[in-house]
């Protein structure tokens, strides 16, 4: 990398407002094939609703981005994978409206 050039940066916003599930942790992985698939982004989650740049992504197209959380309704620790595209003008946004026991679904948006 050029001693000059500073990394793109990506902004991520994970939105849930439920109380069953609490994040821990997001990861975002753009070549699985890697080996070791060791993720290029990872940070500590404090709120359900938070936002993140993200930076070090070698692909911005189809990333693997991993939610880690803890299900109060069973009190065991989870990971959900969704892909993701990110844009230099857009937020990706990682919306979880309805959640069944312990499976979010995950809507990817773009705004």
């Amino acid at each position: 990398m050029d001693c000059c050039i500073m990394p793109s940066v990506y902004n991520l916003e994970l939105r849930y407002d439920g109380d069953r599930l609490e994040f821990s942790r997001v990861s975002a992985l753009s070549n699985p094939a890697s080996s070791p698939a060791i993720p290029e982004y990872s940070s500590d989650v404090s709120s359900n609703n938070e936002s993140f740049e993200v930076y070090g992504l070698k692909n911005t197209e189809d990333v693997y981005v991993t939610l880690t959380f803890f299900c109060t309704a069973d009190g065991e620790f989870y990971t959900k994978e969704v892909k993701a595209d990110f844009f230099d003008d857009k937020i990706t946004v990682l919306l979880i409206e309805k959640v069944i026991g312990c499976e979010p679904t995950i809507e990817v948006i773009y705004e």
